[in-house]
């Protein structure tokens, strides 16, 4: 009975703590569990509350507050820096905002890139991200003075638009297979921006209203390559006019200013500075080429002093005018000076002007200003 008792004594002993390790056991898969579901709920209750904070801000920027807008944004980034929503609306308001102080257009397009650039580091898949940063880097050429930094910024957007193509995009987003066309003239690689055109123009019916499109594509790529008769027969057939932008009109008296039909040039412009006259400096400019080459310096001068505040862009034009009245005062120095920033300042739809520059200078026995591309250092182009 004794051995029998401290048997029985021995498996109840075994038993509590077989019971004992299983509770702690049960304990411990309770915790862990429990503090997956708390870290879930957690997760789940910071998820809402950042997705609520995002609507806001969409809402701020659909107003038009972008002022509102970003800190909110800035804050969800903050909380969730892997957030690629927030960074694409962010980059929405930097691109849609509009300044009429330089630095800071050049600062906010240059935060919409990298917003973006960060959307394709977490989306590189996303063709749609593409087309977008393409897009921003035309409007920031476009502010750019030198050509040396417009045809390299051109150059990252014809990169943008092949990896979007490559990728696939969106309806919406479609435009690009012809934007990859003109980024390829602007960036000055004028002969593959041509055939790139005519190939859009072979699959598209002459009947669609995109041809104007193309018309304009053909013009610019003529005068990047300097035909300046090919440009003249194709900126005939554009439809579209506007009084400031490169339409018929303008694109007509670009072509007539290099051909040296400067009454032709100068009639097409009065006609469009009278229909607006602020905004759009580079028609002042432009007409006071004209007035210069027929030797009415003085009306020459007068609109240049008129096109300044129109513009942050002082392009080639006015550099050359600014030659030209130097060297008509004797001031042999600000005449070289003023001739290599013409030269430098360039874009394609004057490349015929910027050879007749060049000729000039290399008979002055002067070289062209070396101006390296000025691109932001924070710009990723990594797909």
């Amino acid at each position: 009975m004794k051995k029998q008792s401290k048997i029985s004594r021995r498996k109840r002993s075994v038993s509590k703590k077989k019971f004992a390790k299983e509770r702690k056991k049960n304990l411990i898969v309770l915790l862990i569990v429990s503090s997956i579901l708390l870290g879930f709920l957690s997760f789940s209750t910071i998820k809402r509350k950042l997705t609520n904070e995002l609507f806001i801000a969409k809402e701020l920027i659909a107003q038009g507050n972008c002022n509102e807008a970003i800190p909110k944004l800035n804050e969800i980034i903050l909380a969730s820096p892997r957030y690629a929503e927030a960074y694409y609306e962010r980059y929405r308001c930097y691109a849609g905002t509009s300044t009429n102080n330089y630095d800071d257009q050049y600062k906010n397009f240059v935060e919409a890139i990298k917003d973006l650039d960060t959307v394709i580091s977490l989306r590189p898949k996303d063709g749609d991200n593409y087309v977008d940063r393409e897009y921003t880097l035309r409007q920031f050429a476009e502010i750019l003075n030198d050509s040396a930094s417009k045809f390299a910024i051109y150059e990252l957007a014809v990169q943008d638009s092949e990896t979007a193509m490559q990728l696939g995009v969106s309806m919406g987003k479609r435009y690009v297979y012809r934007h990859h066309a003109r980024n390829l003239i602007e960036s000055n690689q004028c002969q593959e921006g041509l055939d790139e055109t005519l190939t859009l123009i072979t699959q598209t019916n002459p009947q669609d209203s995109i041809m104007d499109t193309y018309n304009i594509y053909l013009t610019e790529a003529y005068l990047c390559l300097g035909d300046l008769e090919k440009a003249l027969e194709n900126a005939q057939k554009v439809q579209c006019d506007d009084p400031v932008g490169l339409c018929r009109s303008g694109l007509l008296a670009t072509i007539y200013l290099q051909m040296g039909e400067n009454e032709k040039a100068l009639t097409l412009l009065d006609n469009m500075i009278a229909q607006q006259s602020y905004t759009g400096g580079w028609r002042y400019f432009m007409r006071a080429l004209a007035q210069s080459n027929e030797g009415r310096q003085d009306e020459a001068l007068k609109d240049i002093t008129l096109g300044e505040p129109y513009t942050w862009v002082r392009n080639g034009v006015y550099w050359y005018v600014k030659a030209k009245i130097a060297q008509d005062e004797g001031d042999d120095e600000n005449h070289i000076l003023y001739l290599q920033y013409a030269e430098s300042t360039l874009d394609i739809r004057y490349t015929p002007l910027r050879k007749q520059i060049q000729k000039e200078l290399a008979t002055l026995g002067i070289e062209p200003l070396v101006i390296e591309p000025a691109i932001p250092p924070d710009f990723i182009h990594t797909p």
